[in-house]
Parts: structure tokens; sequence; C-alpha cells
């Protein structure tokens, strides 16, 4: 009787293990599941970003002596794929800043100052269609002296380092951001 009891311990604790066991790798399965879906639906929508505005940054990289992929790759993680505010309502993909001369946008934005990350808001440019801000960034960058390295870089890589030095962006991570998003979406055919 004793020996039945025991055994009937050792099997109920070895159930309930086993049931806790399956009831955690089934919740972590269902967690990476939903996660990989939305990844795989966020890429979907990404690769649809990076489809539909190839052919502008190819122009623009053409008729300023850019690279495309740069142009393209700086859209795309300015703009996150086409989904930030800035982008969807005001058609400013590359987050440029105004300086009163035209319409602008105040947002809430994310800057790195002295290395810590703040929020501030700042106005933007406002632009009629992503046309006319691929073409206002070309402009820019090809204009402006600030911007000479990115204009005199040889490859795709020294671009992205020269507009981080130049003050593009507040980010110490923005270019490795931008060769990161060239590489992953193999961009460089475009150049």
């Amino acid at each position: 009787m004793k020996k039945r009891r025991i055994r009937r311990k050792k099997y109920l604790k070895n159930f309930l293990t086993f049931t806790l066991i399956i009831f955690i790798c089934s919740l972590i399965l269902s967690f990476c599941t939903k996660n990989g879906h939305r990844r795989d639906a966020d890429s979907k929508i990404d690769l649809e970003y990076l489809k539909k505005h190839e052919e502008i940054a190819q122009n623009i990289g053409k008729k300023y002596g850019l690279f495309p992929s740069v142009v393209l790759a700086q859209s795309a993680l300015e703009s996150n794929f086409g989904k930030s505010r800035l982008a969807t309502d005001f058609n400013n993909y590359f987050g440029i800043k105004s300086n009163g001369d035209g319409d602008e946008i105040k947002l809430e934005t994310t800057e790195f100052v002295d290395g810590e990350k703040i929020v501030a808001y700042e106005s933007f440019r406002v632009y009629k269609n992503p046309l006319e801000s691929f073409d206002h960034y070309g402009r820019l960058i090809s204009e402006a002296k600030r911007y000479k390295d990115v204009l005199d870089a040889k490859t795709y890589d020294g671009a992205a380092v020269a507009l981080q030095k130049c003050g593009y962006a507040t980010d110490p991570d923005y270019a490795s951001k931008i060769i990161n998003i060239i590489e992953i979406y193999e961009l460089t055919r475009l150049d």
C-alpha cells in the first residue's frame, strides 16, 4: 500500500512536470509564431516600399551623382520604410527639417545629444509628393558644401559614413544602419 502511494505521488509529480513543460513550450512557440508573422508582414511591406521607390532613387542618384542604394536605404531608414507619419502624411521621406521657407509641420523626433537619446519637437518640411521629397534631398546633398564628402565617396559604404560624419543625423549608428539596409536588401544592384 505504501509503495503504491509513493508510486502514485511520483507518477503525479512526473505528469505535472511534463504538463508544465508542454505548456511552457506551447507558449514560447505561440509567441515566436506571432512575432514571426509580424516580421514576415513587415518584411513584405518593407520590400514593397523598396520596389515602389527604387526607380525614383535611381533617377535621383543619376541626376545628382549619388549612390541610388544609399538614397533608397536612407529614405527607408528615415521613413521607416514609408510607414512613419512624416512620410505618410507629409511626404517627407528623409527627415528633412524646415528652415522656414515653405510648408512645415512640428513633430516629435528622437535625437542624440552628447551620446544621449532625447525626444525633441522639430519643424520638418512638408512635400506635395514623394518625388518632390526625393528631389529636394538630392539637391540638398549635391549643393550643400557640408555634404561634399558624400559626393566624393567612391563606395556606397563610404557615402553612408560620409553622411554620418557630415552631420546629416545625430544617431551614432546612422551609417551602419544605412549599410545594413543596403546589404540585407542587396540594393547595390541599383548602383
